[in-house]
């Protein structure tokens, strides 16, 4: 295991901007549980990550003083989604009318026993099976082809009549969406499929001033002039071939063909929105997609949509390459905080190589996972010379300094 004697040079300029969100005391724990989640190669449990912090460390707390920061410290896990969410859109240097995607979901995380918050039975559709564990509803913030995950709040089932109780539909608006910051001139849109459809959704949404476009179900029905009712797969079925046109775009790197039609329909209690029933003759798969924006074309609609599947990439990789997934806190309060910590390292580390990008000799564009690795790699490279000039022995430009530093290690 990597043991670190600060944080890793990627992290610290981000890291820097937090502090007025904390006291003193607690500032170090957040500086020092962000640093050993960059590096660590264990379970992010707490007990790992403060054994990857150095004991020669200036400033290493007990692991009961890390327990305590996310159980009782006096900050805000909400406060620093908001910062996370004010960097990226600073550093992406967003004009008027550009676009920030909310992507809304959900996921889950097997768990044994009773003794965690929130843990029961749920039905994983991925899985096709019932799973023990917890729920949460995620967000990802999401422009220019760049994403950082923004929150995860847990579901939590209302066994016990808990009075606080809520539904993920009302999760995903009064924790994420209605807190959610932007710039006014931007453009911010909700992105969701058609498990999230919901009229109450939509219409909080709109009064908040934001577009949306989701996906609804091949049963739900529209109205044509205010007269003529569909269910949009039958409305579909009714349009001849010749109708739709053809609609390449890019997804992830590849291309993607569709036949698309588009429509502007009346949604009962919503109102008029574009409908674009997208077809894909690979596999025969027929898509319903709206958007509240009537003025976007069926291109740029299918295109946002098709970009709510980073959700899915942060869940995977926050969760291979940051440890999502590995808390071992038993509160639901304290288990959010931990996932805020593990989405603000990924979000330092992408603004870091924004301001470091790569050089243009060809090669591809590098990964999360391979920006996490050159972290690792870093804080090797550091910790080594801070060994060698410990022992006052010479650090020269040749052996390992020489192939950390030619892999582009700023040591």
């Amino acid at each position: 295991m990597i043991k670190i004697l600060k944080a890793p040079l990627q992290l610290e300029p981000f890291l820097d901007k937090f502090g007025d969100l904390f006291t003193k005391p607690s500032y170090r724990s957040f500086r020092d549980l962000c640093a050993a989640l960059s590096v660590c190669d264990k379970s992010k449990t707490v007990a790992n990550l403060c054994d990857t912090m150095a004991d020669c460390r200036k400033g290493k707390k007990a692991r009961s003083s890390y327990n305590w920061f996310f159980s009782d410290a006096n900050w805000d896990e909400n406060e620093v989604a908001q910062r996370k969410v004010d960097l990226f859109i600073e550093h992406l240097s967003l004009k008027d009318d550009d676009k920030i995607l909310l992507i809304i979901d959900d996921t889950y995380n097997e768990k044994e026993g009773i003794q965690t918050d929130g843990v029961g039975k749920f039905y994983d559709h991925s899985k096709e099976a019932y799973i023990w564990g917890n729920n949460f509803v995620t967000s990802v913030i999401q422009s220019k082809g760049l994403l950082i995950p923004h929150k995860a709040k847990m579901y939590v089932k209302d066994e016990h009549e808990n009075e606080n109780f809520k539904t993920k539909l009302e999760l995903a608006y009064e924790d994420i969406i209605e807190p959610l910051k932007v710039p006014k001139n931007i453009r911010l849109y909700i992105v969701f499929d058609s498990w999230w459809f919901s009229t109450d959704l939509f219409n909080k949404c709109l009064n908040l001033g934001h577009n949306i476009v989701c996906q609804i179900k091949s049963d739900k029905k529209v109205k044509i002039n205010n007269i003529m009712s569909y269910h949009v797969k039958d409305m579909a079925n009714q349009i001849e071939d010749k109708y739709f046109i053809k609609t390449t775009i890019n997804v992830r790197g590849k291309k993607k063909t569709y036949y698309t039609f588009e429509k502007d329909v009346i949604l009962d209690k919503i109102g008029v929105v574009k409908l674009v029933i997208s077809k894909r003759k690979k596999d025969g798969t027929t898509k319903y997609i709206i958007s509240t924006n009537k003025y976007l074309s069926s291109k740029e609609i299918i295109s946002i949509y098709e970009d709510r599947w980073d959700i899915e990439t942060a869940h995977r990789e926050t969760n291979q390459k940051l440890g999502f997934k590995d808390y071992q806190l038993r509160e639901k309060h304290s288990i959010e905080r931990f996932i805020q910590l593990v989405f603000s390292v990924w979000t330092a580390i992408l603004l870091w190589e924004l301001d470091n990008p790569p050089s243009m000799d060809g090669s591809k564009t590098r990964t999360m996972g391979d920006m996490i690795d050159r972290v690792k790699m870093q804080a090797a490279g550091e910790t080594f010379e801070y060994v060698m000039t410990y022992f006052n022995l010479p650090v020269l430009d040749g052996g390992l300094l020489y192939i950390l530093k030619s892999l582009g290690l700023k040591i």
